[in-house]
């Protein structure tokens, strides 16, 4: 009876020996895990109202689609004020344009008036002497004389309508230059304060922007924690999605004492049942002895045990999150 017993712990023996190895691949440099795939809440960054839900629990989304939209009150207050006075400000920068080339016209005008003045004067002297040429030429000789020395007058008072008339001018260009230089102080103060509130703007709908909220990869919505005309407060959860692929291993290394691959080492991970699907991942820490999940344990009586190892993959491959993979 002894040996019947003895036998029988013997079998027992042999057979957790082939489990191990042949389910639990804890030797050499192998190990089992599992692919997770944790799931991301996405929340509100300040206090907004649901504009409306694009989404519901079970549904599949792709990178970039819209989960969310969120209006808040305060912003587009703000927003519409800014808008206002950009366009108050624009309009008070083309009104002073316009008063500018008003005034500038007003001062040609003005001094217009007076050069045109000078210009009569001048003209009627030109024909006075041009005249008195005429008839010393018809006179003769003597008269001729007389006509040149009355002419030196004529010539002194032209001389001094000239200089008038250029002064004149003068004082013309320098008002037109005052009224430049005022019209560009005013006008670069309100590009200043326009490109200020442009850049104020830019923010604001920047902020509109990133109410809305979308998918940052493909994944599965688990919860919408919201609805429709909802106000909810700042970082309030909004809905949680979960990935569709996993993104990390938790591996077991079962067995004698294996060989610890490095924090920061490259590992491959492979589908336990289908070894041609195969990814590179990385460690990134170690956990705890710790009695290895129900799937890992092949429904033998005998719990497994085994030191955790953390994994993390790419999001693109062709694991499904949960699944059975070895660790090489």
């Amino acid at each position: 009876m002894k040996n019947w017993f003895y036998i029988f712990v013997g079998v027992l023996f042999v057979s957790m020996l082939f489990i191990s190895s042949r389910y639990f691949k804890g030797s050499g440099n192998s190990s089992v895990g599992l692919t997770k795939a944790k799931e991301f809440k996405i929340s509100s960054e300040k206090s907004s109202q649901i504009k409306k839900v694009y989404v519901v629990p079970g549904r599949q989304v792709k990178a970039g689609e819209m989960l969310v939209e969120l209006t808040s009150n305060q912003l587009e207050m703000d927003i519409d004020k800014l808008t206002n006075k950009i366009a108050v400000l624009k309009s008070e920068q083309m009104e002073k344009s316009k008063l500018t080339e008003s005034k500038i016209a007003f001062v040609r005008a003005e001094y217009g008036i007076s050069i045109e003045k000078l210009d009569t004067e001048i003209e009627q002297i030109k024909s006075e002497s041009s005249l008195n040429q005429k008839l010393a030429k018809e006179f003769g000789s003597t008269d001729a004389v007389s006509s040149a020395a009355d002419e030196n007058p004529m010539q002194v008072k032209m001389k001094s309508l000239e200089q008038q008339k250029a002064k004149q001018r003068q004082a013309m260009e320098i008002k037109i230059q005052d009224i430049l230089q005022e019209s560009k102080t005013d006008q670069s103060l309100l590009i200043n304060q326009i490109r200020l509130q442009e850049r104020e703007l830019e923010f604001l709908d920047e902020e509109r922007k990133k109410l809305s909220k979308f998918a940052s990869s493909d994944g599965v919505v688990e919860n919408v924690f919201v609805k429709e005309g909802e106000q909810v407060n700042a970082f309030t959860a909004l809905l949680s999605v979960h990935p569709l692929r996993p993104t990390m291993v938790v591996g077991y290394m079962v067995g004698r004492k294996l060989s610890m691959p490095a924090i920061g080492a490259s590992v491959t991970v492979s589908s336990y049942d289908h070894r041609s699907v195969w990814i590179t991942g990385n460690v990134i820490g170690y956990g705890s002895v710790t009695e290895l999940p129900e799937i890992l344990q092949k429904s033998t009586a005998v719990k497994a045990f085994g030191r955790e190892i953390f994994i993390e993959i790419p999001p693109q491959n062709d694991f499904a999150t949960g699944e059975k993979v070895l660790i090489r």
